[in-house]
């Protein structure tokens, strides 16, 4: 790490290191001070607002139904944010292998990282205590790493050893930035989690500096990016801007890689949190009005064939499999057998109505069971 880019200590500020000669960087507690101007404060009402609209969008939904909304939320979310780490799954590929067993075993373990973000965030958002704990932010890192590449790596454990981010061949003295030490990150993460717990901080700046702050501590030796990413839409959750989690900001960060990296990497050098602020509120606003552009095309897509197969269906039934294919476009006969708990002759024929008014595919060759696949719905999931 290069001392002389640091020309700030606003964040924090460059120690080193004499045992393993590198240079690293150890955070300012927080809180820091936010310099207010017009431009900040605009995007922050514009963020809430968008926040609001989106929100609203799901207040006539039953339980049932926010349920069922929210799971393609939560999967675009866990594939863009892995995708930043460099897996190359698409949501195809992830609801694909839960059905068909996937060959090749490095998109397997790509498949495996981002099925792990989704359960690592639904546990965030059913468990999460009144007041989050660092035990608990471990013990969603435990989930994330469960199994995946970074097992070994102490899930659920704060970092022994001083880790460091850039190239794959970069050493501590030639990483780009090397975070906070091992000995600093168990007091800067007792800090960090009473600045979660406080209320008094506004929410909206809040979400982008817990963030940023949690990306300069760098606490374990791997996941961070993502349970940093996690964190912020469980925010938004926690500080009630959503009552659901229908936001997938990672698709933000990650088509904006380059700036999300500088801008962390400037407020760092240079002080300039105000610009990650800026950055991450427009996120904000950009994916709100993405999600909301979801949320009418999921709504007008199942509203749409729920009429037109009235019409060649009267079973009660089939509004019921309409619903099952938000859950996973691909599925099996024995999969609706088993979820509208119908005889495998019934489910058949449900199957093979949707087949016939081109709702559904055949995807040939690839299971000895035969697999469909609501493939507009897939588009609509798809499509960024």
């Amino acid at each position: 790490m290069d001392n002389n880019d640091f020309s700030n200590e606003r964040m924090g500020k460059t120690e080193w290191e004499s045992n393993g000669m590198f240079y690293y960087f150890k955070p300012n507690e927080l809180p820091f001070n936010i310099e207010q101007n017009e431009k900040l404060e605009s995007l922050a009402l514009r963020a809430a607002h968008a926040l609001g609209k989106i929100d609203n969008a799901t207040k006539k939904c039953t339980p049932n139904e926010i349920t069922l909304i929210q799971m393609p939320f939560i999967l675009k979310e866990a594939t863009s944010s892995s995708q930043i780490e460099g897996t190359r799954s698409t949501i195809s590929d992830v609801l694909k292998e839960e059905k068909v067993e996937e060959k090749n075993i490095e998109l397997r373990l790509d498949n495996e990282e981002v099925r792990n973000y989704r359960d690592a965030m639904n546990y965030a958002l059913n468990e999460s205590p009144e007041q989050i704990s660092e035990e608990f932010i471990k013990e969603i890192h435990r989930k994330l790493m469960k199994g995946v590449r970074g097992k070994d790596k102490n899930p659920g454990e704060y970092k022994i050893k001083q880790n460091a981010i850039g190239r794959r061949e970069d050493n501590l003295d030639t990483a780009k930035f090397v975070p906070a030490s091992p000995q600093d990150t168990p007091y800067l993460m007792t800090n960090l989690v009473n600045y979660i717990n406080n209320n008094k901080v506004n929410p909206i700046y809040k979400i982008a500096i817990v963030h940023y702050q949690f990306e300069a501590i760098h606490p374990f030796r791997d996941g961070n990016g993502r349970i940093g990413r996690l964190l912020m839409v469980l925010q938004l959750c926690r500080e009630k801007l959503l009552s659901t989690p229908i936001i997938y900001l990672s698709e933000y960060l990650n088509r904006n890689r380059d700036d999300y990296v500088n801008l962390l990497f400037n407020a760092s050098t240079k002080g300039e949190i105000e610009n990650f602020i800026e950055f991450i509120l427009k996120g904000i606003i950009i994916q709100c009005n993405k999600s909301q552009k979801l949320l009418e095309d999921i709504e007008l897509y199942r509203r749409e064939i729920k009429i037109k197969m009235r019409n060649k269906s009267k079973s009660y039934n089939m509004e019921h499999l309409i619903d099952f294919l938000i859950k996973n476009p691909f599925f099996t006969v024995e999969d609706i057998k088993e979820e509208l708990n119908i005889s495998q002759p019934g489910a058949w024929q449900l199957v093979q109505k949707l087949k016939e008014e081109k709702i559904v595919i055949e995807l040939e060759k690839e299971t000895r069971k035969k697999l469909y696949c609501a493939h507009e719905l897939l588009r609509l999931l798809e499509f960024e």
